[in-house]
């Protein structure tokens, strides 16, 4: 960036249109440095899974910002229901003041996530010491009451930073993003969450429904639940099937090796084969020159 910098400002002769230059090149850093926090998709300061394997119609539900003592029995008990399998990322503080529903979710055979101590943003623009504490004060909050720590994490909104990869590998976490949000907070009526989810939902799918938008005035629990119930009944409605979390990328990373694994074999074969017809002569040989004849 610095040698671009540099270079543009040799080629340009007024003070004037240096300081334009600067500025134009300033302004569109600081953009890209923002896009790439706020756009999971871009992967910039760390990668996130947000998808599992595509040959198989599996998806996978993942719930945001709880635990809530009126929005999770309700979730827990329509899953129990319906026997699907999901992922809970709880917010520390609120898992402090409510761990037994943090207890009953893992009971129940949901897999549970990181999603910071606090859900709130300042850890984005602080020291890395405070980036550290804000993941690391949830992992010790989840341990403690589940007897081991989370292996999966999802940021507030998936927003990234510089050395957050770091953190989390410190952590032993594993970033989890989306494929499909609801976007509850835009759409907030269940038939259009549900309808936008199953609109948008395709082999591999993970999904993200939000409890509540934590810190704001909850959403109505009942809502939360028909949103969900809907969302699951269509999504099977379509042909899916619902894998939890961890399962769905254990998937996706053995179809990745499977991959790598066949791939290292091809080349592998193609080695022998041109070494064997090297040995042999068949590849690449030199024409052989008729021999001159005895002159008379």
């Amino acid at each position: 960036m610095l040698i671009a910098l540099g270079l543009i400002l040799a080629l340009v002769e007024s003070s004037s249109h240096q300081a334009g230059a600067v500025m134009s090149l300033g302004g569109g850093y600081v953009v890209l440095l923002t896009a790439g926090s706020l756009t999971p998709r871009l992967d910039f300061y760390l990668r996130a899974a947000r998808r599992g394997p595509t040959d198989r119609p599996g998806v996978a539900l993942t719930f945001d910002d709880g635990p809530d003592p009126a929005t999770t029995p309700l979730l827990l008990e329509l899953l129990r229901r319906e026997r699907i399998p999901a992922a809970f990322f709880f917010v520390g503080e609120a898992a402090r003041r409510y761990p037994a529903l943090v207890a009953q979710a893992a009971a129940d055979g949901h897999l549970i996530g990181n999603h910071s101590d606090r859900h709130g943003y300042g850890w984005t623009v602080s020291s890395t010491g405070r980036l550290f504490t804000e993941f690391a004060a949830a992992n010790r909050t989840l341990a403690d009451i589940l007897g081991q720590p989370p292996r999966f994490v999802r940021t507030p909104a998936g927003v990234s930073r510089p050395h957050l990869a770091d953190v989390l590998q410190r952590l032993q976490l594993r970033s989890v993003a989306w494929d499909v949000r609801g976007l509850e907070g835009l759409y907030r009526d269940p038939e259009r969450i549900a309808a936008r989810i199953v609109r948008r939902a395709r082999n591999g799918s993970i999904l993200l429904l939000h409890e509540l938008y934590y810190g704001m005035p909850r959403f109505e629990p009942r809502r939360v639940l028909t949103t969900a119930q809907l969302t699951i009944h269509r999504l099977r409605a379509r042909g899916f099937h619902f894998v939890r979390l961890d399962r769905l990328l254990e998937q996706s990373d053995q179809a990745v090796w499977a991959h790598d694994r066949q791939a290292a074999l091809d080349a592998g074969a193609l080695l022998i084969e041109k070494g064997a017809d090297e040995a042999m002569g068949y590849c690449d040989a030199a024409p052989v020159a008729p021999r001159a004849g005895r002159s008379a």
